[in-house]
């Protein structure tokens, strides 16, 4: 049952890279190559225990060692994946090859091997089953386990940079964020932390067989998020660079930064979006970002930032869901809209979840609509 498992987990694997790069055609398609890259290594190396379980090796010596080689290419190239999820138009570029250098020097290393006869192999696969792997394979596991972590760790600072970055250009980041990008990262980790207890730690795996279950779960769970991704930049063209150039300049130091705005035009600018604010009610849109309301007014994106952030002293997402708070701060305190459920008054305030809005409201009022809602009505009666 076991073996039928293991099977079924690599095939799927293996399919849901064929998957992503046939049906996620419509969004974020560079990073879904990489994605789907990434899987069908995956798979491939998922394929070595069906192999072994089955006794293909045993028939079909010449494909011993193959199945590992995937292995260290795993974390660049998820590296990769990750960068042009939360990059603007990243392209992988030659200077990146470097980044395979571990899998270059492995697969010289492993030539050796690869290129025995297939009775050494069989040989040595015999006494791999009998006494377990050897300690200079162990130490080859220690530094493919060391490089995975590490590049774990550039995938997630990246991430957490994006997130920072959706801050200022996007009313309701949680959009944006990628959190099924941040579980995959961290459920990647989680089954490399098995897969090296199976081989460092004793009897870890063995008669309950709940590791392999896991592997099965784990996959289908990747599966899930990855076919419901969204577009992570759903800009025009135009909108794109612009947001990329702003991004970058973010980036610059404090004492790099020259600033855009004389004090008197910062006065003017800072007048005309209250009046904009006040009689349109553009936070109402819950898709509002900062290049649209920059386009709203004919400003850039960087002078549009930095009037709200030397103007106000918030972000972009601060700004916008103040107002948003405000207003539905107006439609619970109203009778009118009293027939409007929570979720309603999300809406109508311009906040794109009820989420989102619990959110908002408590950290700018320090409790929940609903307190806010039964104090108000608790005052007037």
């Amino acid at each position: 049952m076991l073996n039928i498992l293991n099977t079924i987990t690599a095939g799927s694997v293996i399919f849901l890279a064929f998957l992503i790069l046939s049906v996620r055609r419509d969004a974020n398609r560079a990073a879904n190559g990489w994605l789907a890259l990434f899987f069908g290594l995956l798979g491939i190396f998922l394929l070595d225990d069906t192999l072994v379980c089955y006794g293909i090796y045993e028939e079909y010596p010449y494909l011993l060692g193959y199945a590992f080689l995937p292995a260290w290419a795993f974390a660049p190239v998820l590296f990769f994946c990750v960068s042009a999820f939360v990059s603007i138009g990243w392209v992988f570029r030659w200077r990146h090859l470097w980044h395979f250098l571990p899998f270059g020097l492995f697969f010289l290393n492993a030539l050796p091997y690869l290129m025995l006869p297939d009775t050494v192999k069989l040989q040595e696969l015999a006494e791999e089953k009998a006494v377990g792997l050897q300690t200079e394979d162990k130490i080859m596991v220690g530094l493919l386990a060391f490089q995975i972590v590490a590049y774990l760790f550039f995938s997630l600072r990246k991430l957490r940079k994006h997130r920072k970055h959706l801050e200022d250009i996007t009313a309701s980041p949680e959009d944006f964020r990628l959190h099924w990008l941040l579980y995959f990262l961290l459920c990647f980790g989680v089954l490399m932390l098995f897969w090296l207890a199976e081989i460092f730690v004793p009897h870890f795996t063995h008669e309950g067989g709940w590791q392999t279950l896991l592997y099965f779960l784990a996959v289908y769970v990747l599966a899930f998020f990855a076919m419901r991704q969204k577009e992570v930049f759903p800009f025009s063209q135009k909108n794109a660079q612009e947001v990329k150039a702003f991004w970058a300049e973010e980036d610059l130091s404090t004492t790099a930064k020259r600033s855009l705005l004389s004090e008197e035009r910062l006065i003017q600018m800072k007048s005309s979006l209250l009046e904009k604010m006040k009689t349109q009610k553009p936070y109402l849109d819950p898709d509002l970002t900062l290049p649209a309301l920059a386009g709203q007014m004919n400003w850039s994106l960087n002078e549009l930032s930095e009037l709200v952030n030397n103007g106000f002293g918030e972000n972009f997402n601060q700004f916008i869901n103040r107002y948003r708070v405000e207003e539905s701060k107006r439609l619970l305190a109203s009778e009118k809209h009293d027939h409007l459920s929570m979720v309603g008054i999300a809406y109508e305030a311009g906040f794109n979840s009820k989420t989102a809005f619990n959110m908002a409201f408590k950290k700018m009022t320090g409790g929940s609509p609903t307190e806010f809602k039964n104090e108000t009505f608790a005052t007037f009666s």
